[in-house]
């Protein structure tokens, strides 16, 4: 089933058709990185990201505020394929 993705709510629940056991979206692993599904915002259009092996991807980016101990707020985006969903 293809879904349509037009924010963050509708790229979790995608997420979570193609990954049951993924962890991305989870509070403890929010909660870990200093981050609240709340304040994450799924950014218009995609983006031609290259990962660690040199391969292209076209992706969803969501933006995202960790707040980290003794530093502060920094702001953060994630990657995901938009055909595997996976975080590049």
């Amino acid at each position: 089933m293809i879904r349509e993705i037009n924010d963050v709510y509708d790229l979790r629940a995608a997420y979570y058709e193609k990954h049951p056991n993924g962890h991305f979206f989870d509070g403890d692993t929010l909660k870990f990185f200093g981050e609240r599904f709340s304040e994450m915002r799924l950014l218009k259009g995609t983006v031609q990201v290259t990962d660690s092996l040199g391969k292209e991807h076209t992706c969803y980016v969501v933006s995202s505020l960790q707040r980290i101990p003794m530093v502060g707020r920094k702001r953060v985006y994630h990657h995901f394929d938009v055909e595997t969903l996976e975080d590049i």
